[in-house]
């Protein structure tokens, strides 16, 4: 996505419109601007509308979190629209308001891709502050005989357990049950956990590999199980993945560059927030004392 909005046109000339717009104000003190051009004010009606926008894509009221980002991204909007009407493009039209504001946010992204590119040490470093990225997961790979709550009698669980035991093949009328395949390849325990549900698959890593367990609970009914192969949570080696490393420091590196640049943007307003129910925390954050 990054490199097909890099190819347009429209952007180079931004970007270059940027630099040398960030190179006119350190070298000429800016002058003073217009009285309320450097103040945002989010009251109850835009917040009201954000809201409503936002309850229509997602169908349910948003949570304290949900609201947190869509004042963060508003302001986000706001500034960076505010910062393309200062380069000129100045066509007040929603649609392009929003594009507008896209742009410099492609700005600073593109920003970041002019470093150079990472040494061996700056991979070998990130790999090391971000190890959340290059772990993987808990899998494993099982056989499942699912039994729904209404057909899950003792004893016919028992017998069919035994059954399993001494090599005998899954029941016929077990195959397929709700579509839910008997055989699993290695599959991450979350994926696991998001198509049986009910705590499946914190249950399959106390099972023994080789032998069928159970039965074991989960959000569909219950299930007879045999591990067939379990491969524990661990950090991938850094010479395994070095590519898929450098790929993550260069995301990081745009996203921490446009970060950067709508901080210091946003140093440049005062925002008030005159709506009500946004959190605390989000206006500590934006609004200075």
């Amino acid at each position: 996505m990054l490199r097909l909005i890099a190819r347009e046109p429209l952007v180079h000339f931004v970007v270059l419109g940027g630099l040398l717009f960030a190179a006119w104000s350190w070298l000429v003190p800016q002058q003073k601007a217009e009285p309320g051009d450097e103040v945002i004010i989010l009251d109850q009606t835009q917040m009201d509308y954000l809201e409503t926008l936002w309850k229509a894509q997602w169908k349910r009221e948003p949570s304290p979190q949900d609201v947190a980002a869509i004042v963060d991204r508003h302001l986000r909007q706001e500034v960076f629209y505010r910062e393309a009407l200062r380069l000129g493009l100045d066509h007040d039209d929603q649609i392009i308001r929003t594009r507008l504001a896209q742009k410099m946010e492609a700005v600073a992204s593109d920003l970041g891709r002019l470093t150079r590119p990472p040494t061996e040490d700056q991979l070998r470093a990130f790999y090391a502050e971000r190890p959340d990225l290059f772990t993987q997961p808990q899998a494993f790979a099982f056989r499942q005989v699912l039994y729904l709550p209404a057909e899950a009698e003792e004893t016919v669980l028992e017998a069919t357990l035994a059954s399993l035991r001494k090599g005998g093949a899954v029941p016929e009328n077990r195959r397929n049950k709700l579509s839910v395949p008997l055989d699993w390849d290695l599959t991450p325990a979350q994926v696991v956990e998001n198509a049986f549900g009910g705590g499946f698959a914190a249950s399959l890593s106390e099972l023994p590999v080789g032998n069928w367990s159970g039965p074991v609970r989960s959000g569909l009914g219950l299930h007879l199980v045999m591990i067939t192969d379990s491969q524990p949570e661990k950090l991938a080696p850094f010479e395994e993945i070095r590519e898929f490393v450098a790929r993550q420091y260069e995301y990081y590196t745009v996203l921490d560059t446009q970060e950067s640049m709508f901080r210091e943007l946003l140093d440049r307003y005062e925002v008030r927030i005159e709506a009500e129910g946004v959190p605390d925390t989000v206006r500590q954050e934006y609004v200075r004392p």
